[in-house]
């Protein structure tokens, strides 16, 4: 009898099955077709050694840095190579506790003009008919006289506080921060390492200033760009504001004096609630995905 095609197709299979088993020890299965990948393990490396090397990085950023290495990749392949590594991207700072944001003094500039903090609206006494009459009219300034000031805190109170005359480039703040923050720290820290946090204004991150705070061993928090705005300082600007107007000011010596007046008058237990509220407003922000929060 002769052999039909399924014999042969058969006898043909087997044949390729054994001569699979002899030469690995084992039937292996054929690769699937698909995708190629799109690194090689070479490259893989170089990911890897770029993760290590600041963990903070962003995606993009990393796939910035690998494509200068040779790589043509998108930011998808950079996550799931990470993923395939171990990497996890987690919030930082999100486990921290009152007692980790208590090591961290806050600093911001703000501009307080005279007349600010009244935004209830004031009330008088009127008839219906002197509604319009100029003795119950709030009168508005287009360009109100206005002060720039840098401050600092933190969970023990509010650190120096000085009036800014001249615009902030890298030198003016290395200047503050020599006459300002440094020695705010060692009133509140004294040797105890602390963590600085300022924004991210160009000023802010110049070369210049990465070196002054090297050289004096201040650690500087990292501030991811486009994030929500968690400075605890924020509040306080706002309750200055409120007290300042209360001094009724009408000139830029008499604003100068009550910033000054009311900036050593803010106490440190409310310094001290802004801080405890640190872990609830992180989780707040996370909750909103990033949007508006009630802090």
């Amino acid at each position: 009898m002769a052999p039909t095609r399924e014999m042969s197709l058969l006898e043909e299979a087997v044949s390729k099955i054994w001569t699979k088993y002899k030469q690995h020890g084992m039937v292996v299965k054929a690769k699937r077709t698909g995708r190629p990948r799109k690194t090689s393990k070479r490259q893989d490396k170089q990911l890897k050694a770029i993760c290590l090397e600041n963990r903070k990085s962003t995606t993009k950023q990393m796939k910035h840095k690998w494509e200068e290495a040779g790589a043509n990749v998108c930011d998808q392949t950079v996550r799931n190579r990470l993923k395939e590594m171990g990497f996890q991207y987690r919030k930082e700072r999100q486990s921290w506790t009152v007692d980790d944001w208590m090591k961290v003094i806050f600093s911001d500039e703000s501009r307080i003009c005279i007349g600010q903090g009244d935004d209830a609206g004031t009330f008088v006494w009127c008839r219906s008919s002197e509604i319009y009459e100029e003795a119950c009219l709030k009168k508005t300034t287009k360009f109100p006289q206005s002060l720039m000031i840098w401050g600092c805190m933190s969970g023990k109170g509010t650190g120096e506080m000085t009036v800014v005359n001249s615009s902030i480039n890298a030198q003016v703040y290395i200047d503050i921060l020599d006459s300002f923050l440094i020695p705010s720290i060692e009133q509140m820290f004294g040797d105890n390492e602390i963590i600085f946090q300022d924004d991210n204004a160009s000023c802010h991150r110049a070369k210049t200033v990465k070196a002054f705070l090297g050289e004096r061993h201040i650690q500087s928090m990292s501030w991811p760009a486009n994030s929500p705005d968690l400075n605890p300082i924020e509040n306080l600007w706002w309750k200055l504001k409120k007290m300042v107007h209360k001094k009724a000011p009408t000139c830029k010596a008499d604003l100068a004096t009550a910033i000054k007046e009311s900036w050593h008058q803010i106490d440190a237990e409310y310094c001290l609630s802004l801080i405890k509220s640190m872990p609830q407003r992180l989780k707040a922000v996370i909750k909103a995905k990033g949007g508006a929060t009630k802090y």
